[in-house]
């Protein structure tokens, strides 16, 4: 039963996310990292990872198999905020993996109320701050402050969040 649960709660992040509780609307301030994602990754979210970084992470069902990318868009700009990468886990149906949403400095502000289960944990080693959060069972994020901008990373497994969002803060 643990897998629909890790499944549905990674579902309801997504969908949050899609609704815009993960992409950014609103306007940075003056000399604050831009959310458009015309800064980060190149424009590109999902120029975050790679298909062989993601299908090389670890995840509770298994060996990942890649499967695609969809982006969201900001409403206002219309450019990419957020990317999530699909998978399949033993051939079953395509369901999201990782999801990289772009963030201003407010909504990364907004770290301490969006982990419910535990307060953020300070990650030293990826990007200028990083916390670790846990907003829903089963689903963990890394809300990162990197040199291009802040973004969050989304993944099932602890490690595996840390891990791909250190690869991330590393590229521009």
């Amino acid at each position: 039963m643990k897998c629909p649960i890790v499944l549905a709660a990674l579902a309801a992040a997504t969908t949050v996310a899609a609704c815009g509780g993960g992409a950014s609307t609103s306007r940075p301030a003056a000399g604050a990292p831009a959310a458009s994602g015309a800064a980060q990754f190149g424009g590109d979210p999902c120029s975050a990872l790679t298909k062989a970084e993601v299908e090389a992470a670890t995840f509770p069902q298994g060996t990942a198999v890649f499967d695609g990318n969809d982006t969201q868009k900001d409403p206002g700009t219309r450019l990419p905020v957020v990317c999530q990468w699909l998978v399949k886990f033993n051939g079953a149906p395509s369901t999201v993996a990782v999801v990289v949403s772009l963030m201003d400095d407010s909504e990364y502000a907004k770290r301490t109320a969006v982990s419910i289960i535990a307060p953020p944990v300070a990650l030293t080693g990826i990007g200028s701050e990083a916390f670790l959060l846990q907003p829903a069972p089963g689903l963990y994020e890394v809300y990162v402050r990197a040199k291009h901008g802040n973004f969050k990373l989304g993944a099932q497994d602890k490690a595996t969040a840390s891990g791909l969002a250190k690869i991330a803060a590393g590229r521009d």
